[in-house]
């Protein structure tokens, strides 16, 4: 039979104790602890959630109501490009940009498609222009595209100016005498939206 100092047998007890400490301590507080802390971040996730449902049943007949509202919208074209086709809308769109020209007063020397920025659940619709015509003539113009419904943004815009000598005769030739008449030369990307996905 071994005998053991009483050192020898202190610090036996002492290793096997600071074991058991070690072992309590990785294999038991440690994934307790993780326990608590992943269970105390789900409560204060469901809180947060119940916070969101509460505020949406304490709300829920004004969020009806503006959903109401935007649907109408939409189903009534105040927002959105008519037609059920990326073609169609890009056609109605290019009607509707010679219509605003012509009551203008302007000229549409070019238009052509171009790719604008897309946004979520629509279609972007993008149009290049020239337009030609006096200050007037812009600025009827800017103002259908303001007004227009559905709603029709404009990218992009540039004007150059040339003048033209213009001679307006009176009844008397010799009282003759030169106007000055500034054209306009309008270069716009305009941008209408088709609800829904392109087909």
């Amino acid at each position: 039979m071994i005998n053991l100092s009483p050192a020898t047998s202190r610090f036996s007890a002492i290793s096997l104790l600071l074991l058991m400490i070690f072992f309590v301590i990785f294999y038991l507080c440690i994934p307790l602890g993780s326990f608590y802390l992943n269970k105390t971040e789900a409560v204060s996730d469901l809180k947060q959630q119940l916070s969101r449902f509460e505020y949406l049943i304490a709300n829920e007949d004004k969020i009806n109501a503006e959903l109401k509202r935007i649907d109408n919208l939409g189903a009534e074209g105040d927002l959105f490009l008519s037609g059920n086709k990326k073609s169609i809308a890009s056609a109605n769109l290019r009607e509707f940009i010679n219509e605003a020209v012509t009551r203008s007063g302007g000229q549409l020397v070019s238009s052509q498609d171009y790719d604008a920025e897309p946004i979520a659940s629509a279609t972007a619709i993008g149009l290049r222009l020239q337009v030609t015509g006096e200050v007037k003539n812009l600025v009827d113009f800017l103002y259908e595209l303001e007004s227009a419904r559905p709603i029709i943004f404009i990218d992009d815009l540039s004007v150059s100016s040339s003048s033209s000598r213009l001679r307006v005769s009176n009844v008397r030739r010799s009282r003759t005498k030169p106007q000055n008449r500034s054209s306009l030369d309008i270069r716009m990307d305009v941008v209408g939206y088709l609800a829904g996905e392109a087909k």
